[in-house]
């Protein structure tokens, strides 16, 4: 099946990327493009062809879901091509054409707590996209006592700021190395849950789930 994707991360995993975006046939569902391995596993640059996000790609591919992330999609004989930049097709300003994406996708929710990760009774019940995108500010990005990337930010449907959460956004990594922290006042944030609870607590034998934030978009 032929799709078009406009790319909104290309973020790291495992050593690899993680690519997701906008279905342009459907813009309310996401499509994350991973390998046709049985573990949804990562993908290289050359396989969406060197494409960066607010990229259009093209492919031949076929849908594999797993576990929560029923969005999965696998390329087909390497046939991901690069059509060009979003401005090619849409005459708008990056934040105009960020604008209409978070307003035509479906799901801007946070699965449900302010923490972030889910414990594994909420992260069994969940029922909703495992992508989320979100309109954010007080955005704090810096690493934490473990050399970890973290993201800080408040969201209007939230109690209290959201802190702690895993970011794999390459682009900011150069940014916080040394003690550096990267402060926006208004962003929009792709964020996602795992496939599975992926981390036990090794003090309490907990499953845990941990939220990540695959790419930050800057609009103040």
């Amino acid at each position: 099946m032929k799709k078009k994707v406009l790319l909104l991360a290309v973020s790291c995993k495992n050593g690899a990327l993680c690519p997701g975006g906008i279905d342009l046939d459907n813009p309310r569902q996401w499509i994350r493009i991973v390998k046709d391995d049985g573990k949804a596993g990562p993908v290289n640059g050359k396989e969406i062809d060197m494409a960066d996000p607010l990229d259009i790609i093209e492919f031949d591919g076929h849908p594999i879901p797993q576990g929560k992330q029923t969005e999965n999609w696998a390329i087909d004989n390497s046939s991901c091509k690069r059509l060009g930049s979003y401005k090619l097709y849409e005459d708008c300003a990056e934040e105009e054409l960020l604008k209409r994406v978070y307003n035509n996708y479906k799901y801007h929710g946070f699965w449900g707590n302010y923490k972030p990760y889910l414990t594994k009774d909420e992260f069994d019940n969940i029922i909703d996209p495992s992508e989320s995108i979100l309109k954010v500010t007080h955005v704090r990005i810096y690493k934490n006592d473990n050399n970890k990337a973290k993201i800080d930010f408040s969201w209007e449907r939230a109690l209290y700021p959201i802190k702690g959460v895993a970011m794999t956004d390459q682009d900011f990594y150069d940014k916080i190395d040394d003690g550096n922290e990267v402060i926006i006042n208004d962003a929009y944030i792709v964020i996602s849950i795992p496939k599975e609870c992926d981390w036990i607590d090794p003090n309490t034998n907990e499953a845990k789930a941990y939220k990540f934030v695959s790419r930050v978009f800057r609009i103040d």
